[in-house]
């Protein structure tokens, strides 16, 4: 169902993959190798939890060059050990097919203060010890993504699988 600035689709949930990461595995790798190992095209990152060496978030900021709109900051590289607290997220195949992941994450220092952000596929969110993941795969919609004129950023839209 879509309106003129909401889109919705109903999906179910299918499968569950259960995923750990071992010590020195990039996230996104990790995540994308699994989607291939088990062939999953959409869905949710609905949990994950563990210890990164290093993580690597970004965070908007307006555009002074377009008032209303904003752009990512360069992402900033967080020196570890870090308790990776939440991660959650999406994944869908982009314009070419391939899966593409997005990511929130809060992760916390040995100082117990909390930083959160957009994770950045950059190679540098490495496991420490472990990252311990729930997937869930949608049926009956997905997720894919592409260019939004709009907004000026590659984002995920709603798209019912007839």
């Amino acid at each position: 169902m879509e309106t003129e600035r909401v889109s919705s689709a109903a999906a179910e949930i299918g499968r569950t993959i259960l995923v750990r990461l071992a010590p020195g595995e990039d996230v996104f790798e990790g995540l994308r190798t699994v989607c291939a190992q088990h062939g999953l095209r959409s869905g949710r990152i609905a949990t994950m939890i563990g210890s990164l060496r290093t993580a690597s978030l970004v965070c908007v900021t307006p555009d002074p060059d377009a008032p209303g709109r904003v752009v990512y900051l360069e992402p900033r590289t967080i020196e570890g050990p870090l308790e990776l607290i939440a991660v959650q997220g999406v994944f869908g195949p982009d314009d070419t097919g391939e899966v593409s992941i997005h990511l929130h994450a809060q992760v916390a220092g040995e100082d117990l203060r909390p930083l959160a952000g957009h994770l950045a596929d950059t190679g540098k969110n490495r496991i420490l010890a472990t990252a311990e993941i729930v997937l869930d795969v949608f049926e009956g919609a997905e997720l894919r993504r592409s260019f939004d004129e709009e907004t000026g950023f590659t984002l995920f839209k709603i798209f019912p699988k007839l």
